[in-house]
């Protein structure tokens, strides 16, 4: 037994979320500047694993895991983190990667991302974040269903306008996808392959905003309209967190302009919700930096 630390980065909504048949799926879009970092401390004298409050599901998830594989005692698992809760950013998927990966290293344990899927798919719907590249995957039963690797170079910007979404109680509700809006699923995900077969964001991006029109019927982001302008002018992609808060426009990483549009793409929204407590965001798939 020794210190065990573990981290995970979190994600910007998705790429894509819906079905394929009748299974349902995602595909990610992880942000390497979120992270949630763990450290376990092993203690033989306590029986089973002390967290803060907040950090239930991680504490859940480290408990099937010492089930997993046979361990007896227990310890004290702290997580920090700098990525908001309840705005589709992977929060608490990213807590139970992170808590895993340090509660493994504790132990030495041979730990595997399908090992954590099947454990973070019992606490809940996970997002994928095990997989640092870009990965489809169900969400709800937690399998890999394929890898694209990284995403081409780009650049995000991104707008919340605020509240919290539970996505437990989120996923419990069936979603009524209609003939045409699984049409749209499988022609995004049609896309994305093309976009990474081609090194080509523009594809990736109109993936995005297929499945962002289609989530609008679920969960509607009122920013919708002004992101589909803005995306518009840009030559760029809507992306949301189909079960959070969160919105925003993807662009090319190659822009030649590239300040230039994050400072306008700002200007836009900020004077569009004028008086109204938002919170922006920038992305950077080489600075990765958040604002």
């Amino acid at each position: 037994m020794k210190l065990g630390k573990g981290s995970c980065n979190g994600t910007f909504g998705e790429l894509v979320q819906g079905i394929i048949g009748d299974r349902p799926y995602l595909i990610t879009l992880p942000i390497s500047s979120l992270r949630s970092e763990a450290r376990f401390i092993p203690d033989p004298t306590v029986n089973g694993i002390r967290v803060a409050d907040s950090k239930v599901k991680a504490q859940r998830a480290g408990e099937w895991l010492f089930q997993l594989f046979g361990v007896k005692g227990g310890g004290d698992l702290e997580i920090r983190s700098n990525i908001p809760v309840g705005k589709g950013l992977a929060s608490s998927s990213a807590d139970i990667v992170a808590a895993l990966r340090a509660i493994a290293d504790s132990y030495s344990l041979p730990l595997t991302n399908e090992m954590i899927s099947m454990i973070a798919a019992k606490v809940e719907p996970t997002d994928g974040v095990m997989y640092e590249e870009v990965v489809v995957y169900d969400y709800i039963h937690g399998q890999l269903i394929e890898s694209f690797g990284a995403l081409p170079p780009f650049i995000l910007v991104g707008i919340d306008l605020g509240g919290m979404i539970n996505t437990i109680e989120f996923n419990e509700v069936p979603k009524e996808y209609s003939q045409n809006d699984q049409q749209q699923f499988m022609k995004a995900y049609d896309l994305v392959t093309k976009g990474f077969k081609e090194k080509n964001l523009t594809y990736i991006g109109e993936a995005a905003t297929l499945s962002a029109r289609v989530n609008q019927k679920i969960l509607p982001k009122p920013v919708f309209p002004l992101l589909d302008q803005l995306a518009h002018r840009y030559q760029g992609g809507i992306v949301v967190a189909h079960s959070g808060t969160v919105a925003g426009i993807l662009l090319d990483g190659n822009l030649p302009n590239g300040d230039e549009v994050v400072s306008h793409l700002f200007r836009e929204m900020s004077h569009a919700f004028k008086g109204v407590p938002i919170n922006l965001y920038h992305y950077e798939s080489r600075e990765k930096i958040i604002i």
